[in-house]
């Protein structure tokens, strides 16, 4: 049964053409209207194809229902900024993995759309640590899906994304034990935190710089992780993945979510991340 909740995200959508001040139409460009409430969602090219957040929300469930994984599950759909970005989710209650005695993790499959360009149609498919409800973000892009708005919903392709990111999940267990066996300290954390979240580089320049203030919180939520958890690669998985999650106390908590998530993704391609692999394992 679903546990169902929505903030009005099937609401009507319009495509208006652009007009310069002396009213004339502006070529190759067109406004997505949201015609309940008279706001602009977006500006795009003429190839751009707006997908209505209820066809998104409902070809999630035909590809749900079409890899046959389960019926066991619940969904969430939430919109932000008037409805130009939608993200929502489907947390499948009997996929579960427990790599640690009574630390449950649960197959989730998340997704995205939104009418200002800034999110592409997307899915994503991770886990969900019932203990802290952390996000585990993972890199392999096996599992994920982005579909321009330029072309039709492919529910068959979608659904081959969810049994293929299901399969991946039920062989993770097995990678996050390792991580708990994987010794590492506080130096090796903080030069991972510098080379990978907390680098920035300036446009001007190209000058290679540190966030400090989020090293400053990464570094506090290592230290939290470590001293429950212990000094190895699940602890500073947990803060990377807590740290992600939980930005419900930002001014658009679920941009924030969305970045940290692709942030995280990135980093663990990094070279350190994988070195810490053949280190030090117990």
């Amino acid at each position: 049964m679903l546990d169902f909740q929505s903030n009005d995200y099937n609401f009507p959508i319009d495509t208006q053409p652009v007009f310069t001040q002396d009213g004339e139409v502006i070529p190759d460009h067109k406004c997505i209207i949201r015609t309940d409430t008279g706001k602009a969602m977006g500006l795009h090219g003429s190839r751009y194809k707006a997908i209505p957040h209820d066809d998104v929300v409902n070809s999630i469930l035909d590809s749900v229902k079409a890899s046959d994984l389960s019926s066991d599950y619940d969904l969430t759909v939430d919109v932000m900024e008037d409805g130009r970005k939608l993200r929502g989710e489907i947390l499948f209650k009997d996929l579960v993995q427990e790599p640690a005695v009574g630390d449950y993790v649960q197959f989730r499959v998340s997704f995205f759309n939104s009418y200002d360009g800034s999110w592409s149609f997307s899915q994503r498919a991770n886990g969900l640590r019932l203990w802290c409800l952390n996000g585990c973000t993972t890199a392999d892009t096996i599992a994920n899906s982005r579909f321009k708005h330029t072309a039709s919903l492919n529910v068959d392709g979608s659904a081959a994304k969810i049994i293929t990111g299901a399969e991946m999940f039920m062989n993770k267990a097995e990678e996050w034990q390792h991580f708990m066996k994987v010794r590492i300290n506080s130096d090796q954390v903080e030069q991972f935190f510098r080379s990978t979240i907390c680098k920035v580089t300036t446009k001007q320049k190209q000058v290679t710089k540190t966030n400090e203030k989020q090293l400053e919180n990464l570094i506090s939520g290592w230290q939290e992780e470590s001293a429950t958890l212990g000094h190895n690669k699940w602890a500073l998985y947990n803060c990377l993945t807590s740290w992600a999650t939980h930005t419900q106390d930002l001014r658009a908590p679920e941009v924030a979510r969305y970045n940290r998530e692709a942030m995280i993704s990135s980093a663990m391609n990094h070279n350190l991340w994988n070195t810490m692999n053949t280190e030090n394992v117990l």
